[in-house]
């Protein structure tokens, strides 16, 4: 019985890793996909909570070896972006520090447009006032000033 056991556990490793490639965040990404994401504004940095469901793969590894090795992949998620913190990483949440996401001029922010790793269902984009912004489908943060 303890070897079928084995063989069940060996089994369910090699579909893990053979089923994930050697970038699991690519667009649309069968392993990640990305519901909600929120950017509040503050300065010249912004704050990011982001809301994902995994594939039933990727769930059981990170069961199994804990949901900080999300952490490279959400990072592709923000290529285009300079300085990126992962503060926290959960089973379906992560919150991250973007920094020198806005540039000061003439008393105003001005953030300029930047690609995403992979779509995003929803985007809020949340000035430092407290309006907000929504895109859906966002594959791209937009051009505001605040």
């Amino acid at each position: 019985m303890k070897s079928i056991i084995h063989i069940l556990i060996a089994f369910m490793f090699v579909m893990v890793f053979s089923s994930l490639p050697v970038t699991a965040v690519t667009d649309d990404s069968p392993y990640i996909h990305y519901k909600q994401m929120t950017m509040r504004f503050s300065g010249t940095d912004a704050t990011v909570t982001l809301s994902f469901k995994l594939d039933t793969f990727v769930q059981a590894y990170t069961l199994l070896m804990g949901s900080h090795n999300l952490e490279g992949d959400i990072r592709k998620m923000f290529f285009e972006f300079d300085e990126v913190t992962v503060s926290q990483v959960g089973k379906d949440y992560a919150t991250l520090r973007l920094g020198n996401v806005s540039q000061l001029s003439d008393g105003y922010y001005l953030h300029n447009s930047r690609a995403l790793g992979s779509r995003v269902d929803m985007l809020t984009m949340v000035y430092p006032s407290g309006a907000s912004k929504q895109i859906s489908n966002a594959k791209q943060t937009s051009n505001i000033f605040y």
